[in-house]
């Protein structure tokens, strides 16, 4: 049925920033705009942001999409909201945030997930809910939050993560879809529903979560003091949309059954969309409501992906990052020159990419990133080359562990700022021995797959799995033949490290 309305404004709000993307109701992006906002370390481990900055983001982004593409708000047939996950911000009667969000990178929980980890109750949880909880989820936060600040707990109305507060400063509403419902870790996956077994097993009211809804569900409209702030015509409908892991697999083309994706983002992830729950009950993988009702995504994630080249880039390459920007060249041209000018194997420098503990194929919050096998010879182009093949490395780790449980992957859709570099594409196709499918615009592939949502929703599109056929492949990557045998050898040795490091990392941690 053919749409008046031409155009779905979308929104990606990320961990350093705002993305807005105005999309026809095929998900090609026609304008958009980006703000950044900060984040703030009150303590060593913490990490906050402000929630009311994220909003300001979300609204001034609007405002200039809709200003710069010249378009009548009217003519928007509907927004989505897809958003950073597993962060906590507590909110009173009002919806007022009683504190900055506790941000998902943040550490400040270790003592209430070791307690969890311990026991028969991890696996109380994973029975119920398919998944067991690290430092860096929601559960340790709720009970941090619990115990350490009773204040604010006594206080506390609802437990929000970053989308379900935009949602609400749009709509009035509160509430989130089953995949964002899914990451808190008191979600029945199965059932659809909070679990009333995990929530009184750890002392949490149900009545705090948030009511869940299906992705794609109209969730209200975009109220009148929301129009005002942002520039959208009130009464323009809303789309609960979903978070980052799920428009990824969405916005990758990888909806269908068996069909994989890779983000190479801050975080870096591998999610299968799967028609069954599968999951490993000791080392378990993310097991996830999708935005299709029907299927799970089953991911695994490692916390420091992109998020560690920008890390040594910031730490070590500021000289050469200035050079580089006055120049015209951008963040990941400039590093992968650098990479691409040493040989395969960095001449055995091997870096370990857990820079803020790691999730799969190991539970380990302990967990540090380093450096092994430096020698006199070694530049700063090895230390990068080094540090994107270990996050190749690892990625061939979670690939391997995810296969062994039986989630096969074949080709990868690929997206994310990472995938923008031939080098480091190249280099993770050749360690993990997988092809991989860069898809047309991959670094706004979130903001489309919330895009494709809301049309979805809107009932542009029959379902989900249709989204499949709009996405566009730009390269394609193959493994390099000539240097997979080299890269075998670094990973067994990559492999050694962990089983070593591991006892001493735990140590380190105690001794802060």
């Amino acid at each position: 049925m053919p749409h008046e309305k031409k155009y779905i404004l979308a929104h990606d709000v990320g961990t350093g920033g705002d993305k807005a993307v105005l999309t026809d109701l095929r998900g090609r992006i026609i304008h958009s705009a980006y703000q950044d906002y900060g984040l703030s370390y009150p303590q060593a481990g913490w990490v906050e942001q402000n929630p009311e900055e994220l909003w300001e983001a979300v609204a001034a982004t609007t405002r200039q999409v809709i200003r710069t593409a010249a378009i009548d708000p009217g003519e928007i047939l509907g927004v989505g909201i897809s958003a950073q996950m597993f962060n906590l911000l507590p909110v009173d009667a009002h919806i007022h945030p009683l504190m900055p969000m506790i941000s998902w990178l943040d550490g400040r929980s270790v003592a209430q997930a070791d307690r969890i980890l311990v026991g028969e109750i991890s696996a109380f949880l994973f029975e119920h809910t398919g998944n067991i909880p690290t430092a860096k989820d929601i559960i340790p936060r709720i009970l941090w939050l619990k115990e350490e600040r009773p204040d604010l707990w006594e206080r506390t109305h609802k437990l929000l993560d970053c989308k379900e507060y935009i949602l609400h400063r749009l709509t009035g509403k509160v509430a989130t879809d089953w995949h964002g419902a899914s990451v808190y870790f008191l979600f029945d996956p199965h059932q659809k529903t909070w679990s009333q077994e995990v929530c009184q097993r750890l002392d949490i009211p149900i009545e705090m979560l948030p009511d869940a809804y299906p992705a794609t569900h109209v969730l209200g409209e975009v109220t009148s003091e929301a129009a005002e702030q942002t520039g959208l015509l009130a009464g323009t409908p809303v789309v609960i949309c979903a978070g980052d892991v799920a428009v990824a697999q969405t916005g990758s083309g990888a909806n269908r059954a068996g069909r994989a994706h890779l983000s190479i983002g801050t975080a870096t992830w591998i999610g299968v969309s799967s028609s069954r729950v599968i999951n490993d009950p000791v080392k378990p993988f993310w097991a996830l409501n999708h935005i299709d009702a029907n299927q799970w995504i089953i991911a695994g994630e490692m916390e420091t992906g992109g998020g560690a080249l920008m890390w040594f880039r910031d730490v070590f390459c500021q000289e050469e990052a200035r050079e580089a920007e006055a120049a015209g060249i951008g963040t990941y041209t400039l590093l992968s020159q650098m990479a691409d000018s040493v040989a395969p194997g960095s001449d055995a420098l091997l870096f370990t990419p857990w820079l803020s503990g790691e999730r799969a194929p190991v539970l380990d919050h302990y967990a540090r990133g380093g450096f092994a096998g430096i020698g006199m010879g070694h530049t700063k182009a090895h230390f990068v080359r080094s540090v994107m093949e270990g996050v190749a490395y690892h990625l061939r780790w979670i690939c391997e562990a995810m296969e062994q449980q039986g989630i096969m992957i074949g080709e990868l859709q690929t997206i994310g700022g990472g995938a923008a570099s031939e080098v480091w594409t190249q280099i993770i196709s050749t360690v993990t021995r997988k092809r991989l499918r860069v898809v047309e615009h991959p670094q706004e592939a979130g903001a489309m797959g919330a895009a494709l949502t809301v049309a979805v929703g809107m009932g542009v599109y029959p379902d989900v799995e249709s989204i499949d056929d709009l996405i566009e492949v730009d390269r394609v990557v193959e493994p390099d033949s000539a240097y997979t045998a080299r890269y075998d050898n670094l990973y067994q040795h990559y492999r050694m490290l962990y089983e070593a490091l591991a006892p001493i990392y735990k140590s380190l941690h105690h001794i802060l």
